[in-house]
C-alpha cells in the first residue's frame, strides 16, 4: 500500500470504511478525512458500521502498548 492510498476515512467524528459511508457522502466530500497508510494512530482504526479493523495505518508507542495490552484477551 502506497502512503496516499487509504481503505478508510473519518465522517463525522467516526470512522467508516470507503465503502460503509452513509448515502450521499463519498470520499471526496470536503467533510471526509482519508486516514492513509502513512498516518499514525494511537489504534487500529475501526469502521462503525461494519468492524473492520484498518492495520495498514502506523501506531505510535501508545498504540503499540494498547495493542500489546488488549492481545492477551
Amino acid at each position: 500500500m502506497k502512503a496516499y492510498d487509504f481503505d478508510a476515512c473519518v465522517f463525522d467524528g467516526e470512522v467508516y470504511c470507503n465503502g460503509c459511508l452513509p448515502d450521499g457522502v463519498d470520499t471526496d466530500s470536503e467533510d471526509v478525512q482519508p486516514v492513509f497508510a502513512d498516518s499514525e494512530w494511537d489504534y487500529y482504526p475501526t469502521c462503525c458500521e461494519c468492524g473492520a479493523v484498518h492495520d495498514y495505518v502506523s501506531l505510535t508507542t501508545d498504540g503499540w502498548a494498547y495493542e500489546n495490552r488488549h492481545a492477551d484477551n
